[in-house]
């Protein structure tokens, strides 16, 4: 059982937690989650060496790791099977991306789906490109929250193999939305862009209505470059 095999990393955490440190992070994340106050770096440590004795778990379990680590009310462990996950890519069928879904939805906050979005089912989309259209279409249709910030910025690793078109078309259908974590998404996506493209960028910008926060974000790398110029 899931539950077995992730018990020396618990007593880990446990034993490594810090009181002090995790009210500070469950303050920060707006107390949406508990915490056991573990630092990145830490954690990344303490799953190293769980993983050197344990190993991943068989493919077939990765649904029943994530839903388990879900279910835990310490944050950490929404980030490790985050993490463990994307070991899993290059193995994986096209359920990985309905599991991706789920993580998105669920305990959904900035901190997972940001890592959720471009590391996971962005990579899954490029391993099945005939099945990305479906999923942002009914993303963006769905009117959620997290789902359309996903379609936004599930692409901020693809570099020159990114679609301008879609991203384009996605800022464009969202430009009016009044959630911040959609506008601050739209000039994240365009300001990755612009380091490719500056120009383009620039003329998307000028020639449609976008929010004072995505436009600020947008042009913050080619401003920084004009002025140093």
């Amino acid at each position: 059982m899931i539950e077995h095999y992730f018990a020396a990393l618990a007593s880990s955490f446990e034993r490594n937690a810090n009181a002090t440190a995790a009210a500070g992070y469950k303050a920060y994340m707006r107390n949406k989650s508990e915490f056991y106050g573990l630092s990145s770096p830490l954690r990344r440590q303490l799953l190293k060496e769980f993983l050197l004795h344990a190993g991943y778990p068989p493919y077939e379990q990765l649904d029943d790791m994530v839903r388990f680590a879900w279910e835990q009310p310490q944050r950490e462990w929404q980030y490790v099977a985050m993490e463990m996950t994307v070991k899993y890519i290059k193995k994986a069928d096209p359920g990985l991306i309905n599991l991706a879904e789920w993580m998105i939805t669920h305990k959904s906050w900035w901190d997972s789906v940001d890592f959720i979005a471009p590391n996971i089912a962005g990579i899954m989309f490029l391993r099945f490109p005939e099945l990305k259209m479906q999923y942002i279409e009914n993303w963006m249709q769905s009117g959620h929250l997290w789902l359309q910030r996903s379609c936004l910025i599930h692409q901020l690793r693809y570099a020159d193999t990114l679609d301008r078109e879609l991203l384009f078309m996605l800022c464009e259908r969202l430009a009016d939305h009044p959630d911040f974590f959609i506008r601050k998404a739209i000039g994240w996506s365009l300001r990755q862009y612009s380091k490719l493209e500056p120009a383009a960028v620039t003329g998307f910008v000028n020639s449609h209505e976008l929010s004072n926060l995505s436009r600020k974000e947008a042009l913050k790398v080619i401003n920084r470059k004009n002025q140093i110029q």
